[in-house]
């Protein structure tokens, strides 16, 4: 059985993933460019590439939001359709699935600056989508029946799925950024 989301659930975990980004500041600077081996992304890079991400599906989420007449609901129980459902359950951490990432979207090295700027990006990007959604809440939009174009692909994604990929892609990098600075840490101790 798919998982139904209300507002509030959506709110928390963009709430959540805004205090897993606080505990990426006291990260050192000397570490956020290492990359555990040449084929990885370093720490910079990951939130480089969450940044680059959300700004495509936000922008198509404006889109989406703009181009028509919103769908007023009494009852916001939202649930991504069957297939989104399974693509964002294999995006979530821990994942089995690599995903290859496609050119416009790979990271470029990132100085410890650049890596703070980015962060303080992706909180105040979840600051947004919190505000949006709140928005939404109050105008009862109906976040299934309001459908937009993926940015990336060429499939139309329900309002749900967006914001329930951009949570579950920002997750899945978190957790590789974690996992990265633990390998480098265990490296040069």
């Amino acid at each position: 059985m798919k998982k139904t989301y209300n507002y509030p659930g959506l709110v928390r975990l963009f709430e959540d993933a805004i205090q897993q980004a606080e505990r990426f500041k006291s990260i050192s600077g000397d570490l956020i460019s290492l990359k555990p081996n040449p084929s990885s992304w370093s720490a910079g890079e990951i939130f480089e590439h969450i940044v680059r991400f959300k700004t495509i599906y936000l922008r198509a989420i404006h889109r989406t939001l703009d181009s028509g007449t919103p769908i007023i609901t009494e009852n916001p129980g939202f649930r991504p359709r069957k297939l989104m459902s399974y693509f964002i359950k294999t995006v979530r951490p821990p994942y089995k699935m690599k995903i290859k990432t496609i050119t416009p979207m790979k990271p470029v090295d990132t100085s410890a600056e650049e890596y703070y700027i980015y962060l303080a990006q992706v909180i105040e990007m979840n600051k947004k989508i919190i505000e949006q959604l709140n928005e939404l809440e109050t105008r009862k939009i109906d976040l299934d029946r309001v459908k937009g174009k993926n940015p990336l692909f060429k499939f139309n994604m329900t309002l749900t799925e967006f914001y329930l990929m951009l949570d579950a892609h920002q997750q899945r990098h978190f957790w590789q950024a974690e996992n990265t600075l633990k390998e480098i840490s265990e490296k040069t101790n």
